[in-house]
């Protein structure tokens, strides 16, 4: 017993180390070595339950395969990251296959489906996780987008602003951020809100669409308001800036752009266009 249990205590450094390993890298970009890394900690979970198994320790076993079933999950976002969509959607199809009550796998496969062009099918996965979550934000959120890559853009807009509407159940949900930039709050105090970046940044999309840039520049500020790290707003929004001319305010979107992802050309050129306009 005594032999196991050290057994046990080495693997589980090892899987955890590995696990570690695998978010850092899967933060970095380097989604070839989170693959490995997230790979190597789902099989040394996978030894642990099958010597607790081997040992009658049923219960515990079980505690490793839910561990196993996590590293396995991440596999699949890096497999996704790195475009390959069908091996991300078998991961996702073999989770189901563990656990078809999941919103977020079935989340997962609409969002795999919908990279890969299935859109239809896409929005039925995306139902299902609805079903089993009916006021996940996030869900609604990327239901809507499906909905704009389709060319269906009244419904996609309803869909986000449903999204908006929705009140957050998960603490993954909400944000305590603290607005950085004069034209998206006057208020200096940090605020607790709904993390609601994403549908207002897809709102300003559809808008952009429609024709509508006033509307759209102000869906991206809200998407800072929420989180003022949110790129592809700090971008789209420093664009919309510079068509209204408020040139220092964009030059603050770049700067901070640029400071979340240094190699962002389009935040460089744009730095450099407020910096000439500002200057003349």
């Amino acid at each position: 017993m005594a032999k196991m249990a050290k057994t046990l205590k080495t693997l589980e450094k090892a899987a955890e180390e590995s696990t570690g390993k695998g978010r850092v890298f899967f933060d970095m970009g380097k989604y070839e070595e989170a693959l490995q890394a997230y790979g190597e900690a789902a099989e040394t979970w996978k030894e642990m339950a099958d010597l607790l198994f081997e040992n009658g320790k049923e219960e515990s076993g079980n505690i490793f395969l839910g561990k196993v079933f996590e590293a396995e999950s991440r596999c699949g976002m890096a497999f996704f990251k790195l475009g390959k969509y069908e091996e991300a959607l078998e991961v996702v199809d073999k989770a189901l296959e563990l656990k078809p009550e999941s919103s977020t796998e079935w989340s997962n496969r609409g969002f795999v489906l919908s990279a890969m062009g299935r859109n239809e099918e896409a929005l039925e996965a995306f139902d299902k996780a609805l079903s089993l979550d009916p006021e996940s934000p996030k869900i609604m959120t990327n239901k809507g987008v499906v909905y704009f890559r389709m060319g269906l853009l009244e419904k996609a807009l309803e869909t986000f602003d449903k999204a908006l509407e929705a009140e957050p159940k998960k603490a993954s949900d909400w944000a305590c951020k603290l607005p950085r930039f004069s034209f998206f709050s006057r208020n200096k105090a940090p605020i607790m809100r709904p993390d609601n970046a994403e549908a207002w940044h897809w709102k300003g999309n559809v808008f952009m669409e429609l024709g509508e840039k006033e509307k759209a520049l102000n869906s991206y500020k809200m998407a800072l308001e929420s989180d003022p790290d949110h790129l592809n707003s700090l971008l789209c929004g420093g664009a919309l800036l510079c068509e209204f001319s408020e040139y220092k305010e964009a030059f603050k979107c770049y700067v901070r752009a640029l400071k979340l992802s240094p190699g962002i050309e389009a935040a460089k050129q744009g730095k450099e266009l407020c910096e000439e306009k500002i200057n003349q």
